[in-house]
């Protein structure tokens, strides 16, 4: 419904928004589909993003909570949070280097070993994943400690994508029936 009312000023110089607007009133006007097209925005998705944020907005003052309240600038309240939310998707940083049993010595005569930079074991279930290399924390170094993740996606191997650094020392405050950091 608010895509019909939706209606944007157009930003910039104002001598070219005196030549835009001959005979238009004060000021040029675009609608909802002109705009998120001059500006390289799915429409649809935008539409979207609302609906949720309206949706939250509600539920949130059901429940007598603060919508105006944030964080600020104190984002391990945030990160705490996120952490509380995905806490069975958790992974964990493998040692600088893994040796790998069952692999044959190479040519220095070092057990094979595998770098570990960007590949992490899950702390649920234990799969060995990699950082997937479109995520904001691929390639990173140092690479976190400690992440949670959203996806778990397996093309030619297992990847993590939406990336988030947490602190492990989280997890037993968060879950302690799910995480003994001493066993």
């Amino acid at each position: 419904a608010w895509k019909k009312e939706a209606i944007y000023t157009r930003s910039g110089n104002p001598r070219k928004k005196q030549r835009v607007n001959k005979g238009k009133g004060s000021f040029a006007k675009m609608l909802h589909g002109d705009w998120c097209g001059q500006n390289f925005i799915n429409g649809r998705a935008l539409m979207r993003a609302h609906d949720v944020r309206s949706q939250l907005s509600d539920l949130c003052s059901r429940l007598g909570m603060d919508i105006n309240s944030s964080c600020g600038s104190e984002m391990a309240t945030f990160y705490k949070c996120v952490c509380a939310g995905l806490f069975l998707q958790v992974a964990t940083r493998l040692p600088t280097h893994l040796e790998s049993e069952g692999k044959k010595k190479s040519r220095s005569g070092r057990a094979g070993m595998i770098p570990s930079r960007g590949h992490y074991k899950t702390k649920i279930g234990g799969k060995l994943v990699s950082v997937h290399p479109t995520s904001f924390m691929f390639g990173r170094n140092p690479a976190p400690k400690c992440v949670v993740y959203t996806d778990l996606l397996y093309t030619t191997k297992l990847y993590i994508r939406q990336v988030t650094q947490i602190r492990e020392d989280w997890l037993k405050d968060i879950a302690p029936h799910i995480f003994d950091l001493e066993n």
